[in-house]
């Protein structure tokens, strides 16, 4: 009697543990949804919700509430609770569809649960090992998914809760193994039903934190990307090239070395908004920061600096490479064709002005106002075309772009 005693203490603090992890899960959705949209957020609150009141229906003998199937239901409640947290992992890490084969076997073990239950009756050793081998198969796969599937920042929150799903599925296997070595024990004589919900307790314990964890995380790495990143293009924006471009300029000067800007802008952008709208200008600019991107080296920075305006930062080059890959750059514009939602294409070009510093005139701002000037040029000379600058020519505005 002590020990099932005990195991109703644990269902009870399972239960309102799993309750709290759920309202805690739908409540960040509810607030954060506006803002921010955490994938599968939504379904871990509803897999602890289904936690919760598979333990809640599994304690109600002990309030003297009973009724046909009892265990069954609270059993499928747990297991429909396992499966929601794989597919709230697999939805919030945005895996394939390929990998959630595994609910296929789930499915089969489900089955054969319900159909020996409903058959011969609750037999207690069948139901521990086919939920059993149910829970364990799709809690490995949980821990496999969150050990390989997220990114460096979130990494150590995902394989603590992953390691966790190990253990866990290690303590469902010695279940079903105890009962399958001891066929005509009973439920009073099981030594493992409370190892095997304190291990459930420690788990959602460990577990939801760790989920909170990797939501935190990504709600910086996301506020950090905002911070750095064009919104529309996800290129690097005005202020971060312009660090990198002082920064550069000074290592420049003091390693003897060379480095280049280059100014870059859309022709005639104003009459694509005007005539196709903004949203299709909107595409157009996605389309040139693929392509400007595409074609560019690793090392070199590319920055969307204004409307219409990019602006590229290359770290290392002498005058005739980057007035090359400035070439490259505009052809692989015009080449480019962008598909309306109408089935049109649309094809834009870009103009393009450069400045090549050598050591001891590597001054930034210098070089910028010189490859603005010869961007200039480029567009009074009938755009879609390369101009070149040196870096301490005087700026002379020329005509509007």
């Amino acid at each position: 009697m002590g020990r099932l005693a005990h195991a109703g203490t644990l269902l009870i603090v399972n239960a309102l543990l799993a309750a709290l992890s759920s309202a805690i899960f739908l409540a960040l959705h509810v607030t954060q949804r506006k803002v921010h949209r955490f994938h599968g957020v939504l379904l871990w609150g509803i897999s602890y919700a289904a936690f919760a009141a598979g333990f809640g229906v599994l304690i109600l003998p002990a309030f003297h509430i009973d009724f046909a199937r009892l265990g069954l239901v609270g059993n499928l409640l747990i297991d429909s609770g396992a499966v929601l947290a794989f597919l709230a992992v697999h939805t919030y890490l945005g895996r394939p569809k390929n990998k959630l084969w595994v609910l296929f076997p789930v499915a089969a073990l489900a089955v054969a649960e319900i159909t020996c239950v409903l058959v011969a009756g609750e037999n207690y050793r069948i139901m521990v090992v086919l939920g059993g081998c149910l829970r364990g198969i799709i809690t490995v796969a949980t821990g496999v998914a969150l050990w390989s599937g997220v990114n460096d920042s979130r990494r150590m929150a995902a394989r603590l809760a992953a390691s966790f799903h190990f253990l866990w599925a290690l303590m469902l296997l010695n279940r079903v193994a105890w009962w399958l070595l001891h066929p005509m024990a009973d439920i009073s004589q099981e030594p493992t039903s409370t190892f095997g919900l304190l291990s459930r307790l420690i788990l959602t314990w460990v577990v939801t934190p760790s989920f909170l964890w990797m939501l935190t995380r990504q709600l910086d790495d996301e506020l950090i990307r905002s911070a750095h990143q064009d919104p529309l293009t996800g290129v690097a924006n005005r202020r971060v090239i312009w660090e990198q471009g002082e920064r550069r300029a000074t290592e420049t000067d003091r390693h003897n070395a060379t480095m280049a800007v280059l100014m870059i802008d859309a022709d005639h952008f104003k009459a694509i908004n005007d005539r196709w709208g903004h949203d299709v200008g909107d595409q157009v600019l996605v389309a040139i920061a693929g392509t400007l991107g595409r074609h560019l080296r690793s090392e070199d920075l590319l920055a969307r600096i204004g409307g219409e305006e990019f602006m590229v930062l290359i770290k290392h080059g002498e005058a005739s490479t980057v007035s090359a890959l400035a070439e490259r750059l505009r052809l692989a514009v015009e080449d480019q064709a962008v598909a309306l939602p109408s089935g049109e294409t649309l094809s834009c070009t870009v103009s393009i002005g450069y400045c090549v510093a050598t050591p001891g005139q590597a001054h930034w701002r210098d070089m910028v106002i010189a490859a603005d000037q010869a961007l200039y040029t480029a567009k009074r000379h009938g755009r879609n075309r390369v101009a070149g600058a040196s870096a301490f020519a005087p700026f002379i505005p020329g005509e509007g772009r």
